[in-house]
């Protein structure tokens, strides 16, 4: 069994612990609407999976696995609704043009797939300087300390189900949850990248948004 100190060495070495607060959702602008609110809306996502299909073969007298192809589940994402109602309209624009709900025709799938990426950060660790937005009491420094680890594309996807908002009498905030079926996923690892560094603080500030609303 590994001693404390081993573990601890090994998060140095790694740079720490993934956080799963930490993430950034990239959805694609559409027409008027701009993703970057969607962005800072989300309130819940996956870094998709991929399970490899086999099927049964004998070599010889053994009976062995081999692969012949993979499936893929769908992922959704859940995202706070303001009183515009803007997530809820975006979605629906979105699957409006899929299929047509005036002419009840669908369209070709080039039309209204778009590519998806989720992208996890890494927070880092600097001195204690804060920044007043609003309401909120933001540490800057985290503009600069943080770097993204990992990038998953959602390839050629696009929302199948819109599901139901729960309103009650009892209170709470309204959501909404969205299912994307997509053809596949690519990820890649970008650390330090230059192009990436608007994406990185940008991210970091929706989570710690996400952390003091929630």
């Amino acid at each position: 069994m590994a001693s404390i100190n081993e573990l601890k060495g090994l998060a140095s070495r790694k740079g720490g612990f993934a956080q799963s607060s930490q993430y950034l959702v990239k959805l694609p602008s559409l027409g008027f609407f701009d993703s970057r609110e969607l962005n800072l809306l989300c309130k819940m996502t996956a870094i998709p999976g991929r399970q490899i299909l086999t099927s049964d073969r004998k070599i010889g007298i053994k009976d062995t696995k081999v692969a012949y192809g993979y499936a893929l589940d769908a992922l959704s994402m859940t995202f706070q609704v303001m009183n515009d109602y803007g997530v809820r309209t975006y979605f629906e624009v979105w699957q409006n043009s899929i299929i047509n709900q005036a002419t009840q025709t669908p369209n070709y799938k080039s039309e209204y797939s778009h590519d998806v990426q989720i992208v996890q950060l890494r927070k880092g660790v600097g001195i204690d300087t804060d920044l007043k937005l609003g309401p909120f009491i933001l540490d800057i420094d985290i503009f600069k300390s943080a770097n993204v680890v990992y990038e998953c594309t959602l390839l050629n996807a696009f929302p199948t189900t819109i599901t139901e908002s729960q309103l009650s009498q009892d209170g709470g905030l309204v959501e909404l949850t969205v299912n994307f079926e997509y053809d596949n996923w690519r990820s890649s690892r970008f650390r330090n990248n230059p192009d990436t560094r608007n994406i990185r603080a940008l991210g970091t500030l929706i989570n710690t948004v996400n952390n003091i609303i929630n």
